[in-house]
């Protein structure tokens, strides 16, 4: 195993915001996500003395128009700060933070929620496994794409 060029610095957690829909008939523990209207944000940026990176993640279950009812309303944003190594090349710095960090901001994610569900009357829920492969290319393709300045849009699944 070699060392990573990314190196999470730090988390912080902006919104934890996870509510029990009782209307919902399906156990936590049985729901997939298959229906659910799901949204997600990625954005991201350097640090007021351009050292280090950030990467913000938003993941969110809402039940509002949703084909099946997640067991649960759910909205959490969290915030990774990162070093890339001077060993990476410049040019890919940018593309390595926003994939990779905001796949580890994300896990943190799914870990709060699996934490505070697994109390929760209706039962322990793990978020669906995303990959954030690919994202900077649509990243990219957006207009005004420096860095920090898009907010994606969320998309509904």
């Amino acid at each position: 195993m070699n060392p990573s060029p990314l190196t999470f610095l730090n988390l912080k957690f902006f919104r934890v915001n996870i509510e029990t829909d009782f209307t919902s008939k399906i156990k936590a523990e049985d729901f997939d996500f298959v229906g659910a209207t799901l949204g997600w944000s990625v954005k991201h940026g350097k640090d007021e003395n351009n050292e280090n990176w950030w990467v913000a993640v938003g993941f969110v279950v809402t039940n509002e128009d949703a084909e099946v009812i997640c067991p649960y309303v759910i909205d959490v944003q969290a915030l990774g700060i990162f070093s890339v190594t001077e060993q990476w090349p410049i040019e890919r710095h940018e593309q390595l933070v926003y994939e990779n960090g905001a796949a580890l901001v994300y896990g943190a994610i799914r870990d709060m929620v699996s934490t505070i569900t697994a109390r929760s009357l209706p039962g322990g829920i793990m978020l669906p496994t995303p990959t954030f492969v690919g994202t900077y290319e649509e990243f990219l393709k957006q207009p005004d794409t420096s860095a920090g300045a898009k907010l994606e849009e969320d998309t509904k699944e």
